[in-house]
């Protein structure tokens, strides 16, 4: 018999520092499509914006019969400084 420890067939490689980051970056990405959809439905509820959705790679949205076309990121700050009571 040897002293080495035999390989665990049975148990999942530990993933890899890229394996982690891609998911980490994935999680956070399905993170902020949810923040994004949620402020953009409460601003049609608000009737600040009539419709909104994603458009080649960029959030849309329909405000004042113009259409607004930003960065996931951008979107999610004008919907947050929209939907801001005002002073």
């Amino acid at each position: 018999m040897s002293d080495v420890p035999e390989s665990n067939a049975d148990q999942p490689a530990e993933p890899d520092f890229e394996t982690l980051k891609n998911k980490m970056n994935l999680e956070l990405e399905v993170m902020s499509v949810n923040q994004l959809h949620t402020l953009a439905n409460q601003a049609v509820e608000k009737k600040l914006i009539a419709a909104h959705g994603y458009r080649g790679g960029q959030y849309e949205l329909l405000r004042d019969g113009e259409f607004v076309l930003l960065s996931p990121t951008e979107a999610i700050q004008y919907l947050q400084d929209l939907l801001q009571p005002g002073d």
